[in-house]
Formats: structure tokens, C-alpha cells, sequence
């Protein structure tokens, strides 16, 4: 079987018991960067073999895939978050299921979902973008796209472009459309900037470093509808 873990975003204690159950019962536990994951599982004391994931390495691929097929337990955790949500594991998921080994996903931390509860915005229906292309008018399409259906949309973004990404956003949806901005979700420095797209920006444009990881929830509405 191949178990999908959700592991803490930042804050150990967000580690589900389940997940540490499995994670200790695997034969192994598959991770994007072994250094994160041994620290994790240092932390809880745990000593199941930690291995790399490279979902782009065919030949990493093809032995985890035929693990699982023996008949093997495996887990597999990204460095923070659920799996497969703009974190590897798709690719893993869908070739195991086709061949027939039972695949189970732990519910868990989720950046996205969290990110949505708080923003004060729409939560029943939102669009999930992930990480945008990095071309500007790919990013403004989307965004044009998405906003005709109306919806909460919810982008990752690095430190290093959330501003530029933010100006995109204010000339592409307009400067009263609604923005929550969450800087380092569920860590020591975590941070919410909740208003207009021209207020949250205003809010950032000024510091000369911005650190941590974004989540950026936009709606193209100046007063969105709550269902």
C-alpha cells in the first residue's frame, strides 16, 4: 500500500497521530529533500529508513513503484503539506493505482484550505491555482479566466515575486478586488494582510526584504457574496 502523509506545514505540533503511526509502520518513507524529512522524524523519534523521491528520475520512479507492487507498506511526504497538491506524488498515485496496489491518503495540513478559513473570503467554492506560470501574460490570462467564474482563487508565490505578482493582480483584477496575503501559515513570524488588492500591496510595497513562504487569496469581487 502507499500511504499519502501530510506532514506540519511548520509547527511540529500539527503532526497528526495517525500520520506518526504510519510513518513509523512503513517499510519506508519517501520524501522530496532527505535533511527535512530526517529532522522530522528525528523530532518524534522515529527510525523508519528515509529515502528520495525525484518524481522526474525514472529509475526512482520504477523502484518505488516496484516496492509497492511486492507487496510493501511506503509512505511518501513532501517538506511540508499534503502530497501531490504542487508538491510531487501525482505521477506515484496514478501509476501505482493502475497497477493495482491500494493507495490511502491521510487528511491533514493543507496551506491552501488553511489559507481559504482565514482570508474572511468565500470558502465554498474556490479555484486552487497553485504556483502561476512565471510569464507575466500567462499569469494575467489566468487570472482573467478565473476571475469570470466569480470564485475565491488561491496562488502560491514566492518572497522574492509576491510583490510584482500582487501589481499583476491589482492592474489584471482591479485595485478594489478583495486580497487575503498569509506569510509564513501556522510558523513563529505568520502574518495576514486582509483587504483590498491596493491596500494588501500598499502593505508590502515598503519593506525592503520580504521573507517566508506566500499563500495569496484573491476574489475579483469588491464585496463577495458569502453563501
Amino acid at each position: 500500500m502507499l500511504a499519502i502523509v501530510p506532514t506540519p506545514l511548520g509547527n511540529l505540533e500539527d503532526m497528526p497521530p495517525r500520520a506518526l503511526r504510519t510513518l513509523r509502520e512503513a517499510a519506508a518513507v519517501y520524501c522530496e529533500d532527505t535533511r527535512r524529512t530526517h529532522k522530522l522524524m528525528a523530532h518524534f523519534g522515529l527510525s523508519t529508513p528515509v529515502l528520495r523521491y525525484n518524481e522526474r528520475d525514472e529509475r526512482d520512479h520504477r523502484r518505488l513503484l516496484e516496492r509497492l507492487q511486492a507487496g510493501e507498506n511506503l509512505a511518501l511526504v513532501s517538506d511540508g503539506g499534503l502530497p501531490c497538491i504542487s508538491d510531487p506524488g501525482r505521477r506515484l498515485v496514478a501509476s501505482a493505482s493502475r497497477s493495482g496496489v491500494a493507495v490511502t491518503v491521510l487528511p491533514g495540513p493543507s496551506a491552501a484550505v488553511a489559507a481559504v478559513a482565514g482570508s474572511g473570503l468565500p470558502g465554498d467554492s474556490f479555484v486552487f491555482l497553485g504556483f502561476l506560470p512565471r510569464a507575466p501574460g500567462k499569469q494575467r490570462r489566468i487570472l482573467q479566466e478565473t476571475a469570470a467564474l466569480g470564485r475565491t482563487m488561491v496562488v502560491y508565490e514566492s518572497p522574492f515575486r509576491v510583490k510584482d505578482f500582487l501589481a499583476l493582480a491589482e492592474e489584471t483584477l482591479g485595485p478594489k478586488a478583495q486580497c487575503c496575503v498569509v506569510r509564513e501559515l501556522s510558523k513563529l513570524h505568520e502574518e495576514w494582510i486582509r483587504g483590498s488588492l491596493a491596500e494588501a500591496r500598499a502593505a508590502l510595497s515598503g519593506r525592503a526584504e520580504l521573507l517566508g513562504e506566500f499563500v495569496v487569496v484573491l476574489h475579483p469581487q469588491e464585496t463577495p457574496e458569502h453563501a
